[in-house]
């Protein structure tokens, strides 16, 4: 386990990337069982609506484990271009052997970048993991990448047409049509920017959103936000991300439109058997009549 890395200062991390990845040995008597309710999430059917977010499994060797953990699909990543010869090489060897989750691969430019090379970046990377993806996601969420956004109105929606593009020249020359979707931090109430930036991801022709909800905010605030980012989407996809800690929190998200929702601090804090725990209030009751 020598990819770990820096990974292993996070003591809660490094316990929660153990765990998935002794699960993925079959050193545990864990099997995977189908959770209800299966869906599809842009186009891709999955067993259940819990997702790994992004930041635990950086390099696919933890699907499998977390497929036994019971999650219904999982987020790789980041992958920038100082990692990307060996996140794909590590994606390939996954795919060859058959990962039996949806996984998508969350892709942000490298620190330090010029807005022009922020574009090179995300494009790079694209091209380099469509074959190796069930789905790509550009991470705009951090302050860093939301800079070649606010550094120029165009910028977003050259990078957005040109990622479609580039989606669509790959499938029609014998690959598939892998779904794209962006990362984003929206404020409890939409600026006329967020508002601009999610309607420029429709129109391009991307398949989904993954909205994280900034720390701090209430249940309701975060449901509400979901419900205007929905009304804008329309079938798009929406992944919700943060703060997802019960099953209340599952159910009220998902009646509030996310199509799925994604863990990050509720694996480090209560287990990664956590989807075990907020899928079963939603599991069919018997018919007590009927039986």
């Amino acid at each position: 386990m020598g990819w770990l890395g820096p990974w292993a200062r996070n003591g809660r991390l490094l316990q929660a990337i153990c765990r998935l990845w002794l699960l993925g040995q079959g050193r545990s008597r864990t099997l995977r069982q189908e959770l209800p309710p299966a869906c599809r999430l842009m186009g891709l059917a999955i067993p259940n609506p819990i997702g790994l977010a992004a930041g635990i499994d950086r390099g696919g060797q933890l699907l499998p484990g977390t497929a036994r953990a019971g999650f219904g699909f999982s987020e790789v990543g980041s992958v920038s271009p100082k990692t990307l010869a060996i996140s794909r090489r590590r994606l390939s060897r996954v795919r060859a052997a058959g990962a039996g989750l949806v996984h998508g691969v969350n892709i942000r430019p490298r620190s330090g970048a010029t807005v022009a090379e922020m574009m090179d970046d995300y494009l790079d990377c694209l091209n380099a993991l469509l074959p190796v993806a069930d789905y790509l996601v550009l991470n705009l969420s951090s302050p860093f990448a939301r800079r070649g956004w606010a550094a120029d109105p165009l910028w977003l929606e050259t990078l957005l047409t040109r990622a479609v593009a580039m989606r669509d020249r790959y499938c029609r020359t014998g690959g598939r049509r892998v779904p794209l979707a962006i990362k984003v931090v929206v404020a409890p109430r939409l600026s006329f920017s967020q508002r601009h930036g999610l309607l420029l991801s429709r129109r391009a022709g991307l398949d989904g959103v993954v909205l994280v909800a900034a720390p701090g905010q209430a249940e309701t605030a975060v449901c509400n936000t979901l419900r205007q980012v929905k009304s804008l989407l329309g079938e798009m996809a929406l992944i919700s991300v943060g703060g997802i800690a019960d099953a209340s929190q599952l159910s009220g998200r998902l009646a509030a439109g996310a199509t799925a929702v994604q863990l990050f601090s509720a694996v480090l804090s209560q287990g990664v058997m956590i989807p075990r725990k907020l899928l079963e209030p939603l599991q069919p009751k018997p018919d007590r009549e009927a039986a």
